[in-house]
């Protein structure tokens, strides 16, 4: 039995946590902070709706002494979180492999840092999971999990974990892009937080709508170049399908905008769900390095630095 750590366990980590814990081929430990989530998971277990409804009892501890050594490490704490998450979690001593399913196109490279890079697998979740309320995570999006070797070669602990996400129930494949299917995740769902927080809308109200969807495509062919000046190609990633919006005419990939799956999901972005909550989001995190490199490379990004400054106004009232 596969013993792994998932820490955050939140929309996105509990979720994964409780559809592993139900297969019996897991042990999960969570990793939280003290509150009324962690309590309630401890006494009464960690409730799964969405896809289905059940229960699964799982340990969670908030204290990361608490856990010395594991098969394996997955992230899943807000971006913000990541460096004093990583500084509290270091002395863990991953026996198989370290992955994130976090957001930005830096996190590889922070765990690289912390554990070294052959402890770290690529990892990207177009997934949507919300926490309604303690002891509850509610699944609204599966899209799809890719792992993948940082160097792009096949392995066995890779062909495990997508078996193990497999039997889960989620939509799980392995890749040898694995730097690529991360920044594309990201050209695609950081102009939708933009424009979910600050037009607080819903994924579907977004995609679906053909004025916003114009600008949407503004945003990722700009954050496009930035990938391809990173020596990055932007692909066809799940409901992101970034390789055909920056290819063509506008009207042409706002067309293919408009029949993406999220037009008619269910599902909001979890930024929408920080700022409903006021609480921040984790997109200036994710983009204020992503800028400071444009900046390096000579890129202007208008469209993304107006968006952005917005936000960071927005948030300074919270």
């Amino acid at each position: 039995m596969t013993h792994i750590v998932v820490v955050g366990p939140g929309g996105i980590g509990g979720t994964v946590a409780a559809l592993l814990a139900r297969t019996d081929q897991c042990k999960i430990t969570l990793l939280g902070r003290p509150g009324a989530h962690a309590e309630a998971i401890a006494s009464s277990g960690l409730k799964f709706t969405g896809a289905g409804e059940f229960t699964v009892d799982v340990e969670i501890v908030d204290d990361p002494a608490a856990i010395s050594t594991c098969d394996g490490l997955i992230y899943a704490v807000k971006a913000q979180n990541t460096a004093p998450v990583l500084k509290a979690t270091a002395h863990i001593e991953a026996q198989c492999f370290v992955a994130s399913l976090q957001n930005g196109v830096e996190k590889d490279d922070a765990l690289a840092a912390t554990f070294g890079r052959e402890r770290v697998v690529g990892s990207v979740a177009i997934v949507a999971g919300e926490r309604p309320e303690p002891g509850v995570v509610h699944l609204t999006f599966d899209g799809l999990t890719r792992f993948g070797e940082l160097d792009g070669s096949s392995s066995q602990r890779v062909d495990h974990l997508v078996a193990l996400f497999t039997a889960a129930g989620l939509n799980t494949e392995s890749t040898d892009q694995i730097t690529a299917s991360t920044w594309s995740k990201m050209l695609g769902w950081i102009p939708i937080g933009l424009f979910a927080t600050l037009g607080r809308r819903t994924n579907a109200e977004i995609m679906s709508n053909r004025v916003i969807a114009r600008s949407y495509v503004d945003i990722v062919r700009e954050l496009a170049t930035l990938a391809r000046n990173s020596n990055v190609e932007p692909l066809d990633l799940g409901p992101f399908h970034i390789a055909s919006w920056v290819e063509g005419t506008v009207d042409d990939a706002i067309d293919k905008v408009l029949v993406s799956p999220l037009a008619t999901s269910g599902s909001r972005h979890s930024a929408f769900s920080d700022i409903a909550a006021g609480r921040p989001t984790e997109l200036c995190a994710i983009l204020e390095p992503m800028l400071a490199d444009a900046d390096e490379r000579g890129l202007e990004l208008p469209a993304t630095r107006a968006m952005h400054a917005a936000l960071m106004a927005l948030e300074a009232t919270l």
